[in-house]
């Protein structure tokens, strides 16, 4: 009996050791597999990593690596390399995902950084096109989504602050504009950038993490860094001007007065004096700011930057006043030329223009698009520019005289 006994007891233990080693293979096999889709992803091969991920039986998965799971799962909806395609609703799995990787004890920060950012840089864009659509809306509620997502990142606040003043939201708009004033916020960033090889254009990165990716990628190439132009003059007119639209015209005044003692240097303050003079109907004031600016800088490049600046935030008004001074200075500006054009285009497109004042806008960009094509004749994109403003009065001479150009 005791034989028995023993022998039930000796298989017993055979079979529970069995098993034992089936479970360490597979929690060996899984690491492997980890640590494969890591080296993919910290190569920058998505399609690699997507593959391995892909090949990971899910029901048999050890909670050790339940974190990593989570995350490359991430991984597999944003990608890690080139341009993502993610749709909004991926993006926003992608951060939950992220956030259950982290709880879950996945601890790689610099992967986790770079994914974010990349997660972050996608949602921007969807933003982006939503704005281009006319989905003032739409794209409001994803830049609010990432501003809250990231509260210490003001530039984030600042696009916030953009986004809710153009969706007409401006109770929204004017507290985030004074809360980044009263914070002595500037707007001047850092921008780091990159020739992107396959366009030959050169490319903004909204950090140097992504910008040293994509270098290590071997996508873009010359990397370099830039510092933006203060936003303190859009961010003053723009509260001034809701302000006095509400009939506070007391408030407004302050907002410009504590602007000017706490940014008595500032120069994107200084270029915006004039208009921010004539929103509050102080003519005499206007007229002296006006005289003083055009007196002290004659620099047009000074102009561009801040016309460039205002045209990024879709102050289209203010882009189209700095192009039009820079053109005082310096007419053979193709730069100028081209992108005032555009800032008429871009200011007829909105939904605010009426159908007439849209075509009056088409036909103030030709003017600017021919004179950028006198200065650049062979210039393809302002070719095609002009082929599409003659298409809309049905100038097809034209048409055909810039198509033969082609």
């Amino acid at each position: 009996m005791m034989i028995v006994k023993n022998n039930k007891i000796h298989s017993m233990k055979t079979k529970l050791t069995l098993l034992f080693l089936a479970v360490a293979c597979i929690a060996m096999a899984q690491k492997k597999e980890m640590k494969k889709i890591e080296k993919a992803i910290k190569a920058n091969d998505s399609s690699k990593a997507i593959e391995l991920f892909n090949s990971i039986d899910v029901s048999t998965l050890e909670p050790e690596y339940e974190g990593a799971y989570s995350f490359y799962k991430a991984v597999t909806l944003v990608g890690i390399s080139g341009e993502s395609n993610a749709s909004e609703q991926d993006v926003y799995e992608s951060f939950n995902l992220i956030e259950k990787a982290e709880k879950l004890g996945y601890d790689e920060k610099d992967l986790i950084a770079v994914l974010q950012s990349k997660a972050k840089i996608r949602l921007f864009s969807l933003a982006n096109e939503k704005l281009q659509s006319n989905d003032i809306e739409a794209a409001f509620t994803m830049v609010s989504y990432l501003s809250d997502k990231d509260p210490s990142n003001m530039g984030m606040y600042f696009d916030a602050a953009n986004m809710a003043y153009q969706a007409g939201k401006f109770e929204i708009a004017k507290e985030k504009y004074q809360n980044l004033l009263d914070k002595k916020y500037t707007g001047e960033q850092v921008a780091y950038l990159a020739l992107n090889k396959s366009t030959g254009q050169q490319e903004g990165f909204p950090s140097k993490i992504l910008r040293d990716l994509a270098i290590t990628s071997g996508s873009h190439a010359n990397p370099m860094e830039d510092r933006t132009s203060s936003q303190v003059g859009s961010m003053v007119t723009n509260l001034v001007w809701m302000h006095k639209n509400d009939g506070n015209e007391a408030r407004a005044t302050s907002v410009l007065e504590k602007a000017l003692k706490d940014f008595s240097n500032d120069q994107s303050l200084k270029f915006a004096l004039a208009d921010i003079y004539l929103i509050l109907e102080m003519i005499e004031e206007y007229k002296a700011a006006t005289k003083s600016l055009t007196e002290e800088v004659k620099d047009p490049k000074v102009y561009d930057k801040l016309a460039l600046a205002a045209l990024k935030t879709k102050d289209y008004d203010q882009a189209i006043n700095y192009y039009e001074t820079s053109i005082g200075l310096e007419p053979i500006n193709f730069v100028a030329q081209a992108n005032l054009g555009l800032s008429y285009i871009e200011k007829g497109n909105l939904e605010a223009t009426s159908a007439q004042d849209q075509l009056e806008l088409y036909k103030k960009a030709i003017a600017c698009y021919e004179k950028a094509l006198s200065i650049e004749a062979e210039n393809t994109l302002t070719i095609n520019t002009l082929i599409s403003l003659y298409g809309v009065f049905n100038m097809s001479d034209k048409v055909a005289e810039m198509k033969a150009k082609l």
